[in-house]
């Protein structure tokens, strides 16, 4: 594994951590400032933060487990699965982000899910 990579599973797992955490610091530590999500869907931290806000207001418990990561180049693809008991013990929606990174930080997100079932972003 070169170091580049190396890098990048670190910036994973404080995807997760901060994700789980604070939402506000997961952007502004995880994204670069330029960030751009589903190809322009979001962009930049002002909006990113909004519509974390929003999720938050919606779903205050939700989580997000990380079950993979992989890493090759400045690439890391994310398995995972977004929890929010408030919805039932059993309630899950599995997604799988391909994160393109700079300098340390996450570039472009393409996140793949059920956006329909995640929680603040209809």
């Amino acid at each position: 594994m070169t170091p580049e990579e190396q890098q990048n599973l670190i910036v994973a797992k404080r995807y997760e951590d901060l994700y789980n955490t604070d939402a506000e610091r997961f952007v502004h530590e995880c994204y670069t400032p330029d960030c751009e999500v589903n190809g322009g869907m979001i962009r930049g931290y002002e909006q990113f933060v909004q519509i974390e806000k929003n999720v938050l207001r919606a779903a205050p418990k939700r989580t997000m487990r990380v079950d993979r990561t992989y890493a090759t180049g400045n690439v890391v693809i994310v398995e995972a699965v977004l929890l929010n008991p408030d919805q039932g013990p059993d309630w899950q929606l599995p997604f799988c982000a391909v994160l393109t990174c700079r300098d340390g930080k996450i570039a472009t997100d393409w996140t793949y899910a059920e956006f329909a079932k995640w929680p603040g972003l209809a």
